[in-house]
């Protein structure tokens, strides 16, 4: 099972800092790779964006990879 969360809650407005987490419980550990749409933009269980501005703005997700394969998180969406 793997999934996005965005710390912070409410209105993201422009300036703020964002952290988006990824959690996976996958056995063994996997290595976790950031994708906004389908442009690789991170990698490691959290990726955080300071000063985010609407450039920022689109559909974000987590892959986590490891020897059993691949699998995607929900999108989750950041407004801007």
């Amino acid at each position: 099972n793997i999934s996005v969360s965005i710390n912070g809650s409410g209105e993201i407005v422009e300036g703020d800092s964002v952290t988006l987490n990824c959690s996976s419980d996958s056995n063994p550990p996997a290595e976790i790779s950031w994708f906004k749409g389908e442009t690789f933009v991170g990698s490691g269980r959290i990726y955080s964006i300071s000063k985010i501005s609407s450039d920022h703005s689109g559909e974000y997700k987590c892959k986590s990879i490891n020897e059993h394969g691949a699998k995607d998180s929900d999108a989750v969406t950041l407004n801007i």
